[in-house]
């Protein structure tokens, strides 16, 4: 059965909105910056989540040429939909290459950001990743490539150590077949092996529409998991959470649910899971409300009057993505790509999430280029309809607004 219709009209509806984004300049106005943007607005890509970061993306923009636009002159962004494949991305990344585009922004997948960095360092062109994990990304040393977000290494460890406290000691790993999923449970497992947790690994494929066989091969182990974490990026989710909870597996008094990858924290996944949702245990890409700056309030106020919809940190990751790279082209004074590189490399900028500035170090090979500082924490839903922002707060213990580690359902 169909699920997505909502989130279906949303990118049938994008189009429209693409269109009325840019004004159209006067013929005598400067010649426009040119940007690029890649992200799933298709499946088997998460779109739900790429339809967030292009109106970001869009936001952000807007709110650029409204000011006046960067070195006397506007900017203008060609977005392409990479549908969740590297094989799209690749396809994306060469279309945009031919545009003389001066950076490009974006993508959730971290496979297809994989691809899509191979044509970046090609072509010379700065690529900035807005939501895509996996350490490879900014361990391949390009000096192309940057990302906002944090990698699988500082989000994992963190979830590791919250799982560890929070006294887990059988879990039950669902894992997608991506950079992204393995690299993640590599880390995951890494630290379990450390506290003496046992963990049960199985992994899917982001297309997959029926989970139920893995969800019963891990329920029904010797020892029942005391939690299940679902490492996946695709609008699977919406399908594994939904029939973990239809299979009387997650969330029960017995195991808890935790899910990885974004789609946790949107919209959709109540429209989809309703309350087998709620104790869902999520980590956001965000700052807590209590953390937030001006810069911070005034988009999560602008984004909730256009789109009608609070924004995830994904979102915010995006909108931040126009504002660190018109900060390096204004720096550079320049276009060329090799000179925002250089400016990417000395920059200090701050936006929504924090003040950005990028690591030179090679050790461990993945903070080359990384915003160190990329803010993590876990929240864990407790009533239907619920946001992330008002979700309780687990970890890290400096944010959190609950005593316990976690909420466990009653029996």
């Amino acid at each position: 059965m169909k699920v997505m219709k909502r989130s279906e009209a949303l990118v049938a509806g994008a189009g429209l909105l693409a269109g009325a984004a840019l004004p159209s300049l006067p013929a005598s106005a400067a010649e426009p910056i040119l940007l690029g943007w890649v992200g799933p607005l298709s499946p088997p890509g998460g779109y739900a989540a790429g339809q967030e970061m292009k109106w970001a993306a869009q936001l952000a923009t807007n709110e650029v040429n409204a000011r006046g636009g960067v070195l006397g002159r506007q900017l203008q962004v060609f977005y392409e939909d990479t549908k969740g494949t590297p094989d799209q991305g690749t396809a994306a990344m060469e279309r945009l290459a031919t545009r003389h585009v001066s950076a490009v922004f974006g993508e959730f997948h971290s496979s297809v950001a994989l691809a899509e960095t191979k044509v970046a360092h090609k072509y010379g062109i700065p690529f900035l990743g807005t939501d895509v994990w996996a350490d490879q990304i900014t361990a391949q040393g390009l000096p192309e490539v940057f990302r906002v977000c944090p990698a699988n290494s500082l989000i994992y460890t963190m979830v590791g150590n919250w799982a560890a406290a929070a006294g887990f000691k059988n879990v039950a790993i669902m894992q997608e077949a991506t950079d992204y999923g393995v690299g993640a449970v590599q880390v995951l497992t890494g630290i379990f092996k450390k506290h003496g947790i046992n963990a049960n690994v199985v992994t899917v494929e982001m297309n997959q529409q029926d989970f139920t066989p893995e969800i019963l091969r891990l329920m029904n182990q010797p020892q029942r998991p005391d939690i299940f974490m679902i490492i996946v990026a695709g609008n699977s989710l919406y399908d594994i959470v939904r029939q973990a909870c239809n299979s009387n597996f997650a969330p029960t008094a017995q195991t808890a649910i935790y899910s990885g990858g974004g789609p946790a924290l949107e919209k959709e996944l109540w429209e989809n899971d309703g309350k087998c949702a709620v104790d869902l245990i999520a980590e956001d890409v965000a700052l807590p409300k209590t953390q937030w700056n001006a810069k911070a309030k005034a988009f999560v106020a602008a984004f909730e009057k256009q789109f009608k919809r609070p924004p995830t940190g994904t979102a915010m990751e995006s909108y931040d993505c126009v504002g660190v790279l018109t900060a390096a082209i204004a720096d550079a004074k320049s276009t060329n790509g090799k000179a925002i590189i250089a400016a990417m490399e000395r920059l200090k900028y701050t936006g929504a999430r924090g003040t950005y500035a990028f690591s030179s170090s090679h050790a461990p090979t993945w903070a080359y280029h990384q915003y160190m500082d990329a803010p993590i924490m876990l929240v864990q839903y407790s009533k239907e309809n619920q946001t992330p922002d008002d979700a309780p707060i687990l970890f890290p213990r400096k944010w959190a607004t609950l005593k316990e580690l976690y909420i466990k359902r009653p029996s």
